[in-house]
């Protein structure tokens, strides 16, 4: 029994990896993609923006579908698809193909959490949901932390699109492991289990998923830039900037698996999210201090990583806990995906035209803007045990 969980958390984790990875691998190696295709921060922005808006508006669809097939098959659909885009931006040759391979990657970008949340609802027990959550999430910052370690010395050596031919390789193999994903635990809660519950979603599901939108911006601005500010700002070589970045997924990860097991322990979904929401506003003034003391960059980033970087934790199991987990989480990630598609752009355009200051300035108030909306209750916050 405890083989097969390991075995269960192993494909969570690959799961959410191998959606993400190509995401956060392009962002590290954003420097490379300025010199290969000769395009400016705006034009990085889109190519993230292009994966996350595709991601965002097919999510809702991905929830329905992730209720309706079941975790399992859903993360077989994700894995495969991560496993053929991840290729396709291996091929790209141009830019426009490179945007339109990452349109394409957008699908596993939306689907991975409804996927895996699904699998958790159904599969795991009540008081044991918020450490799988955690450890599920822990994957998105297992892809962070490799993009920053693994990512700049693999892509010096081989060039970016090696990145992209170890997602296809990884997505491939992980498929073996799908006679691991548990579809019904017999001890499972049984109120949040099954795919017949109402689809009319509580207020605390939008109030959650308009706090993923705001931190989304924030994310999309600040995870998807800071490498090339670590660069460009404040004197750091390519190798080093790839450390920072690395260095939010694996301040992340501890802190998800943590801000689980307390979830699991009774702590409120919502004060989480507003205590990660205004620390995440401090550690962003690290970062905007860096240029001036450039050690307060490894401590912007690190704990980044353990307040930006760990509230989706607490936003997931809470829409794990709803009647329809696929539903609500697609709810959750269309706002969330939808914050870090304008959030690209927008500071990508803000750092062309006024540097990166103004921009960071922005981010520190959008998350405290995030803490603030979580302070009004709503219906539908269910904890522990429903």
């Amino acid at each position: 029994m405890k083989l097969r969980a390991v075995g269960f958390s192993a494909m969570l984790l690959s799961t959410m990896a191998m959606s993400t990875l190509a995401f956060f691998a392009l962002a590290v190696a954003a420097s490379q993609l300025q010199d290969e295709f000769e395009i400016g921060a705006v034009e990085i922005g889109i190519l993230g923006a292009v994966n996350t808006g595709v991601g965002g508006l097919f999510a809702p669809t991905a929830g329905r579908l992730s209720d309706q097939l079941g975790g399992r098959t859903s993360m077989a659909v994700t894995l495969i698809t991560s496993a053929v885009t991840a290729a396709w931006i291996a091929l790209s040759g141009s830019f426009l193909m490179l945007c339109v391979a990452m349109a394409a990657a957008g699908l596993p970008q939306g689907w991975g959490n409804p996927a895996c949340n699904k699998a958790i609802a159904d599969g795991v027990r009540a008081e044991q949901k918020g450490i799988f959550t955690g450890i599920k999430q822990s994957g998105v910052q297992s892809a962070v932390f490799a993009s920053g370690f693994i990512v700049p010395p693999m892509t010096e050596a081989f060039g970016w699109r090696s990145a992209m031919w170890v997602i296809v390789a990884i997505s491939t193999i992980s498929l073996l492991g799908l006679p691991l994903i548990t579809e019904r635990a017999q001890d499972a809660d049984p109120s949040v289990a099954g795919a017949d519950r109402p689809s009319v979603l509580a207020p605390f599901v939008t109030q959650v998923a308009i706090y993923g939108f705001l931190l989304g911006l924030v994310g999309g601005g600040l995870g998807r830039f800071i490498a090339l500010f670590a660069e460009e700002e404040v004197g750091f070589s390519f190798a080093t900037a790839g450390i920072i970045f690395g260095l939010q997924g694996l301040t992340a990860i501890p802190c998800r698996l943590l801000v689980g097991v307390a979830l699991d322990r009774g702590l409120s979904a919502r004060l989480t999210l507003i205590v990660l929401g205004t620390l995440g506003a401090l550690s962003i003034i690290f970062v905007i201090l860096a240029p001036l003391q450039p050690q307060l960059l490894w401590v912007g980033a690190a704990l980044g990583g353990m307040t930006l970087g760990s509230w989706n934790t607490a936003a997931n199991v809470a829409m794990i806990r709803q009647p329809n987990a696929g539903q609500a989480t697609g709810r959750l990630m269309l706002g969330f995906l939808l914050g870090l598609t304008l959030g690209g752009p927008a500071v990508g355009a803000s750092i062309d035209s006024f540097g990166f200051q103004p921009a960071w300035i922005a981010s520190a108030v959008v998350a405290l803007a995030g803490a603030a909306i979580m302070l009004r209750k709503t219906d539908g916050e269910h904890h522990r045990y429903g």
